[in-house]
């Protein structure tokens, strides 16, 4: 009990006195040391304390004697008295807490940690999801992506590869083996997390619930989409203008060796000639 009373704001010897009290009622300070264990000298400093606090009172003058106020009515006070300084200082350090800032990312490694958190995002989805994704990946990603939409989640999918998808808005791209930059996989669920993924080895991605970066994973598939229709409604013009799978505007947005792989994957070939004049970056 001395410890219990201690941790609510007595010191150790007001709880001791106090307990003493408790067992003899109208007590002398020198029958309370005796009791308490305590030098008489500090049993009256203690009892002058526990007066003041309205803990004890003093029920006589000569000899002085003391009694203890009920345990309900000291105990209930310091409850009182507690819950009341709490509620101050919520208010008080609320008014000089900052908002936190969100966390930049979390980093995975490994393939099977990529696609376990890949497949929870999905399937943790309630309003939207949007993907750009190569065909190979609807082999472990559809199964969730089809039960997002059957709940009434929008579902965007930016496929890449000729694939059946019975499922969401789809937007077609060329096949992986015409794109450069690796296996990529890009997710945004709900506005609220994206995951940016590279499937090659060491597979490895980012996750996030940064607004900034959400913004920009959410812009990247939406422009995917945008490109997938305007290139399966204007391909003849767009061809003709910028080359077949538009190989002189991509490939001047490209790396040098970036580009040299484009111009082979479709059919030009490449030497350092062509790729300096599309490159102008080099």
């Amino acid at each position: 009990m001395i410890d219990e009373l201690v941790r609510v704001g007595f010191s150790s010897q007001e709880a001791r006195v106090y307990v003493a009290l408790l067992r003899q009622p109208s007590a002398t300070g020198y029958e309370l040391a005796k009791v308490a264990g305590l030098q008489r000298a500090n049993v009256y400093q203690v009892l002058a304390t526990l007066v003041e606090r309205d803990i004890a009172e003093q029920v006589t003058d000569t000899p002085a004697r003391f009694l203890a106020k009920p345990p309900a009515h000291v105990l209930g006070r310091i409850k009182q008295d507690t819950a009341q300084r709490c509620d101050s200082l919520i208010v008080d350090l609320a008014a000089l807490a900052r908002p936190a800032e969100p966390t930049a990312f979390w980093s995975l490694r490994g393939r099977e940690s990529v696609l376990e958190r890949a497949g929870a995002l999905v399937s943790d989805a309630r309003e939207r999801v949007a993907i750009c994704l190569w065909a190979d990946d609807l082999d472990w990603l559809g199964t969730p992506l089809r039960a997002a939409a059957r709940s009434g989640c929008q579902v965007v999918v930016n496929v890449f590869g000729d694939v059946p998808v019975d499922f969401g808005e789809v937007y077609r791209h060329e096949a992986p083996a015409k794109t450069v930059g690796g296996h990529l996989l890009t997710l945004a669920v709900d506005s609220t997390t994206a995951l940016i993924a590279s499937l090659d080895e060491p597979a490895a991605a980012v996750y996030t619930e940064h607004p900034a970066l959400l913004r920009v994973v959410e812009k990247l598939i939406r422009d995917e989409a945008y490109l997938a229709a305007i290139y399966e409604r204007l391909r003849p013009e767009l061809e003709d203008a910028f080359g077949l799978h538009l190989v002189e505007l991509r490939s001047k947005l490209l790396p040098a060796e970036q580009a040299s792989a484009l111009m082979s994957v479709v059919g030009f070939g490449a030497d350092a000639a062509t790729v300096e004049e599309l490159n102008p970056f080099e």
